[in-house]
């Protein structure tokens, strides 16, 4: 332990999360005195998040014990806990008991162990029986990542396929200014790279590209990986069971790829939407998209128009806003904007200490975040017999709704123009939330000024609005987001007998079984597929899942000595039945999405999000059921 004095513990206790720090110092310590402290549930205004945090009376006995254990100095870490212990930890920290399936994914999530959802073999085949069999992953991100230290771990070969030039996925794609992450860095990071010294409290795209390769380094991935390279086409061979892939790199140079198993993982943000407007391609001024970021174009002083304030064009605006001479901000849609304590604060090195020498400090930390994140959930569900009685989504819903237009209105001050036009006509949560980064400060500038009427076409110098007003502009940019619902694009994955993905997709959109498998696809795995965002837990804790139960069935067809694994029909079938009567009692389809996101496609149905609660999908991913799969 590093050696401080007491005003600097006391100045790490004072940031700490007390909460975290007391079952921290339970579990150290043992001391029954801690365990009979009580919780309560504390919501900040304007958030879904319901927090399970110390009663004050408490506050300062936790100091003094934290203090007084702490300068012993060469604190020794307590084993690791059974799970029962863990459960029992958790019920404290709540005050309440976890269900089982919500307990065994916070056992795993807490990370005691160096990888809690490590893929495994039942009776692992001799080196030679693995020799030729290869997995190509196709893309770099955080989901290729995982799947790659998997396949690792157990002694496959496998090759990385990535069209972008280096590690990381969405955040290698988006480095457009004040890009950075709109959660928490400590629930954003695998569980398996235990208490990564985060800088900010939500990293900044430059960061988190640092904590990429920090991963990929120490797991040497780097030579598995080929980058500038794009699959443009990927067919079943029924004959060699096999895929067969053609690449082309960025000098045009073909490759024809043939490989047993194919992982696609090429996410949900990889492909950019650009807006169908008349004229578009008529502008003679600079015009990027954010995905395609110009950083030698300088915009000081100059007339920018800014289309899209979603989470991009939001976050963006404070930079632009401060450089240019002018900015005009096209929206569409108003979004639903909240304020989130620490969004660009660094970690302040006494906390860095504390989550360095407190053991397990850090882990129940991330467990807050976690909690947190499974109060949230009912707030997404619909209310028969609330609304029967006038209300909209249910009663927690429709007060969060009053909270934030409240906010908008404080936020904006007498600017009754702006709190009109920044207040959405749907419901929270029917689309993503949008976190400010001096969003509404930034629109109350004197050089910027937000405009809703529309735009009805471009012209060679400028943009006219549908009013008929024309203004011209240096730079445009384009901040519309992402084709979210063109899943697996631009490659037209070709199954079984020549099953085409719009074969099972043109009628209403991407679907998969448990976001992972399709019938009619041996061999054939997608990392964050359709309806992949389960409503609570982390993103990095989910893509684990999906690897593990993956990985497994893998193993399970090597294991068998079987040549192909292909989820049944029936299944499929069964399940995006229950998937859509499921989506009738969640209010993304209800609300349209907000007025159309990424949550719903063209066919006006959810392809992100699913409608089951974390603890019932996570029962159904921790392991595969082998007797939903054909093996040959």
């Amino acid at each position: 332990m590093e050696r401080v004095n007491e005003t600097y513990i006391r100045e790490a206790i004072g940031l700490a999360n007390l909460n975290a720090l007391r079952i921290a110092l339970y579990q150290q310590t043992g001391l029954e005195e801690l365990a009979t402290m009580s919780v309560e549930i504390y919501r900040r205004e304007n958030s879904p998040l319901e927090l399970p945090v110390l009663a004050k009376q408490h506050h300062a006995r936790v100091v003094e014990l934290a203090v007084e254990y702490l300068m012993k100095g060469d604190v020794k870490k307590a084993p690791i806990p059974s799970f029962a212990q863990a459960r029992r930890l958790m019920e404290l920290f709540e005050n309440e008991s976890p269900n089982e399936l919500s307990a065994h994914y916070a056992y795993e999530d807490l990370a005691f162990e160096d990888f809690s959802r490590q893929a495994s073999w039942t009776h692992k085949p001799a080196e030679k029986a693995l020799q030729n069999f290869e997995v190509i992953v196709v893309g770099a991100g955080f989901s290729a990542i995982v799947a790659a230290i998997q396949l690792q771990s157990l002694g496959i070969n496998f090759r990385i396929i990535e069209r972008q030039a280096d590690f990381g996925g969405t955040w290698q794609l988006n480095d457009y200014p004040e890009a950075r992450v709109d959660i928490s860095s400590f629930i954003y990071q695998y569980k398996f790279v235990r208490n990564y010294p985060w800088k900010h409290y939500f990293a900044p795209r430059e960061e988190l590209k640092e904590y990429v390769n920090h991963v990929v380094k120490k797991y040497d991935l780097r030579r598995f990986a080929t980058f500038n390279t794009t699959v443009t086409d990927a067919r079943w061979n029924e004959e060699t069971s096999t895929w067969q892939l053609r690449t082309k790199d960025a000098h045009g140079n073909a490759e024809n790829i043939e490989s047993q198993v194919v992982f696609a993982a090429s996410g949900l943000f990889s492909t950019a939407r650009l807006p169908d407007i008349k004229g578009i391609e008529s502008y003679r001024g600079e015009m990027f998209h954010t995905t395609d970021w110009n950083h030698d174009y300088d915009y000081t002083g100059k007339r920018v128009a800014l289309i899209g304030t979603g989470c991009t064009g939001s976050q963006l605006l404070r930079d632009l806003a401060g450089k240019a001479a002018d900015v005009k901000v096209f929206q569409r849609t108003a979004n639903w904007v909240m304020p989130v304590p620490n969004y660009r604060n660094q970690v302040p090195e006494q906390l860095r200490w504390l989550m360095d020498n407190m053991p397990y400090y850090v882990n129940w930390y991330c467990y807050s975040m976690h909690t947190a994140q499974m109060r949230q959930q009912p707030i997404q569900e619909l209310d028969r017999e609330w609304q029967a009685q006038g209300g909209v989504i249910n009663e927690k819903n429709d007060k969060m709704r009053d909270q934030l237009a409240r906010m908008v209105q404080k936020m904006v001050g007498d600017r009754i123009d702006l709190a009109e036009k920044l207040t959405p006509d749907f419901a929270p949560l029917s689309r993503r939330l949008v976190i400010d980064n001096e969003f509404f400060a930034s629109l109350q500038r004197d050089n910027v000024e937000l405009l809703t009427n529309g735009i009805r076409e471009f012209t060679p110098t400028g943009i006219v609005s549908a009013d008929g007003t024309e203004r011209e502009f240096d730079l445009v940019v384009l901040a519309a987001g992402f084709q979210t619902e063109r899943y697996l694009h631009p490659v037209d994955y070709v199954g079984r007998d020549g099953r085409r993905l719009n074969d099972l997709w043109g009628k209403d959109g991407a679907r998969a079984y448990l976001t992972m498998t399709l019938p009619g696809y041996p061999n054939f795995f997608i990392f964050y597929g359709p309806n992949a965002a389960v409503r609570a837990g982390s993103f990095h804790s989910w893509v684990e899942i999906f690897s593990r139960y993956i990985c497994n069935l893998l193993t399970e067809m090597i294991e068998r000595k079987a040549t192909t694994v292909e989820l049944r029909e029936d299944v499929y079938e069964d399940y995006n039945a229950r998937l859509n009567d499921g989506m009738q009692d969640m209010l993304w389809e209800h609300e349209n999405g907000g007025g159309g996101s990424y949550y719903i496609n063209e066919h006006g149905r959810s392809t992100n999000t699913m409608p089951w609660r974390m603890e019932q999908f996570y029962g159904w991913t921790r392991k595969p059921d082998f007797e939903e799969f054909i093996f040959k």
